[in-house]
């Protein structure tokens, strides 16, 4: 028997139309999306927004330089994700929590560890702990943080992981690296989750990759085609291989865009509005539509979905259709 598809409902991303900019509503999606069977809500760990179109580059150049143009603006509402986490956490009593992801740079990874801990007590361990490298110089400048070069980036969320890891699970927690150190860095009370909340790793790269293999519980990758997902899978298996690990013990998941709208009209012009998005990473249309699209996901052996539904404070329906329409068909297929 294949194991169960999970499919996870992403609340806010960086880009300009992804995000619930405000508490209350996003609150009542994560409580529906609880009654509708999502596995869990998630996040993403940015400070600005960035407009949908153009590169990703040129994108955060035009939102420094032009912030109070609407269509551009870096000061569009965005919640801090893991004190929104915290408040979820109060506010739901199945939905996994987790952020998709973490960057590294913006949070001391002993105390990152420590905020873990008292989320996954509080929430009756519910946590996810997704970390990554982090990306956007603009906010790492803006908020006073250094910005390296990537390698060096790749290397300090290596280590933040491992303290992460030794913090929950060891008695005397001390740690030396060439980024980091704790020295009996205790964190009591320690997670419910045994041995430790998940951890999933997110990005791209062989160097990324290759920390997941050694490291992580789970890899999140973003817009990948479902062939691109069945190369990189062979990847993060002979990483897990040449780590003396068992591949089977390394999940992964892939992050899409999803519109279910069932007149193509609509589903044409919400595709048109995100170009910065690759074609493989948003599926629009009929739910049938979106089913079809999604189950090569599955096929291509992800067992992890998590979804982004555009617009979604201004088109709530979408999620109702998403979870009585679509989330059935797809647990049924992993099933």
């Amino acid at each position: 028997m294949k194991p169960p598809v999970e499919v996870g409902l992403i609340l806010a991303l960086t880009t300009q139309g992804l995000a619930v900019r405000s508490y209350e509503p996003m609150s009542a999606f994560a409580r529906e999306a609880e009654r509708l069977g999502f596995h869990s809500v998630w996040l993403c760990d940015h400070f600005f927004t960035l407009p949908p179109g153009g590169p990703r580059q040129e994108r955060i150049r035009q939102a420094m330089e032009r912030p109070t143009e609407p269509e551009s603006s870096p000061t569009d509402p965005l919640l801090e994700a893991w004190t929104t986490l915290s408040a979820l956490a109060r506010d739901t009593s199945s939905l996994r929590l987790g952020a998709s992801v973490l960057a590294v740079g913006y949070r001391n990874p002993a105390l990152l560890a420590k905020m873990t801990a008292t989320l996954d007590v509080i929430s009756g361990g519910r946590v996810e702990m997704g970390i990554g490298a982090g990306w956007v110089e603009a906010e790492y400048r803006a908020y006073g943080y250094e910005f390296p070069k990537a390698s060096v980036r790749v290397a300090q969320m290596e280590e933040a992981v491992r303290i992460m890891k030794i913090m929950w699970t060891e008695p005397e927690p001390n740690f030396e690296g060439a980024h980091f150190r704790i020295e009996r860095a205790y964190c009591n009370p320690p997670p419910l989750q045994k041995p430790h909340p998940p951890i999933w790793i997110g990005g791209e790269g062989p160097k990324v990759l290759g920390v997941a293999a050694r490291h992580a519980d789970g890899f999140n990758a973003r817009y990948w085609p479902p062939e691109r997902f069945a190369e990189r899978a062979a990847e993060l298996a002979a990483g897990c291989r040449a780590a003396g690990r068992d591949p089977a013990e390394l999940r992964s998941s892939v992050m899409v865009l999803v519109v279910p709208e069932k007149d193509p009209a609509w589903a044409d012009a919400e595709r048109r509005n995100f170009p910065s998005t690759p074609d493989s990473g948003i599926i629009a249309g009929d739910p049938a539509t979106c089913i079809e699209r999604l189950w090569a996901y599955i096929d291509a052996g992800v067992r992890r979905l998590l979804i982004s539904i555009p617009n979604l404070d201004k088109n709530p329906e979408r999620l109702r259709l998403a979870g009585e329409e679509i989330l059935p068909a797809l647990i049924e297929a992993g099933g």
